[in-house]
C-alpha cells in the first residue's frame, strides 16, 4: 500500500511517531532505494523510550499491512486487470507490466481515500510535522544507518512538496506512476501513451469505486 492507504489505519491514533513509523519503510525506500533497515533485528535497543517504541510499532504495522494486502484475492485480481489493460500500452518500453499494475492499484487506492474524505493530506502532514526529529534519527543509528543525511534530505523535500494531494487528478498519477518507474529504468513515453494510462486508470478507477472499501476492512480485522 502506498503512503495514504498506510496512514488510513493509523488515522486516529494521534500519535505522530507511530504515523511516521508506519510510511518510514516506504520513505526510506525512496530516499535510497539500495538502503535495507531491519529495526525487528534491534528491538531491544529502543528500551521504554515510548517515542522509539512507537517509531517501531508503527514500522511493523506497515510491514504487516502490506503482507495482508499483497496476499490477498483483491491485489491479485485487481492487479491482474490493470497489468492486462496497461501492458499494451508500455510494450514498447522496458517497464514491467507487473510492476507497473502494482504501483498503479496502490496509488489508485489512495486516490478513493482522498476523493471520499476518508483520510485528509492537511493532517498526514500535521502528524509527520509534529514527529520528533531527534528520536527520527536515533531510531535510525540504532537500526545501523550510520549516516542519516539522505534519508532527512529527502523527508525534507517529501515535506515540502506535499505531493500526495495531487493523487486527486488522474492526470497527476500518471505522472507519478512513471517517476516511480524511472527510479528502475530508463523511461520514455510520448503523450499519446500518457493520455493512454490517464484513461485506463480513470475508467479502471470507477471499477474500484464500490470495491475498494472491501480490502481496507479485511486488512483492519487482520490487524486487529
Amino acid at each position: 500500500m502506498n503512503f495514504l492507504s498506510h496512514y488510513y489505519f493509523e488515522r486516529y491514533s494521534h500519535d505522530p511517531e507511530l504515523v511516521l513509523g508506519s510510511i518510514l519503510p516506504d520513505l526510506i525506500k525512496n530516499a535510497d532505494r539500495n538502503m535495507n533497515v531491519l529495526p525487528q533485528k534491534y528491538e531491544d535497543r529502543f528500551g521504554n523510550n515510548p517515542k522509539l517504541q512507537s517509531i517501531y510499532q508503527g514500522w511493523m504495522r506497515h510491514v504487516e499491512v502490506d503482507r495482508c494486502f499483497h496476499s490477498s484475492a483483491f491485489f491479485y485480481d485487481h492487479t491482474h486487470g490493470l497489468r492486462i489493460l496497461l501492458a499494451p500500452i508500455v510494450e514498447t518500453t522496458v517497464i514491467r507490466p507487473s510492476f507497473l499494475s502494482h504501483i498503479t492499484l496502490e496509488l489508485l487506492l489512495d486516490h478513493l481515500l482522498l476523493h471520499h474524505k476518508w483520510v485528509h493530506e492537511s493532517d498526514f502532514y500535521e502528524y509527520l510535522a509534529a514527529a520528533d526529529r531527534e528520536v527520527t534519527d536515533r531510531f535510525l543509528k540504532l537500526c545501523g544507518v550510520q549516516d542519516t543525511a539522505f534519508f532527512f534530505t529527502y523527508f525534507n523535500s517529501f515535506m515540502r512538496a506535499q505531493y500526495v494531494a495531487s493523487y486527486r487528478d488522474f492526470g497527476q498519477i500518471t505522472h507519478a506512476m512513471v517517476g516511480i518507474c524511472r527510479r528502475l529504468w530508463d523511461v520514455r513515453l510520448d503523450e499519446h501513451q500518457y493520455s493512454q494510462i490517464t484513461a485506463v486508470i480513470s475508467a479502471y478507477t470507477a471499477e474500484l469505486d464500490g470495491k475498494f472499501p472491501l480490502i481496507f476492512e479485511e486488512v483492519q480485522s487482520k490487524l486487529s
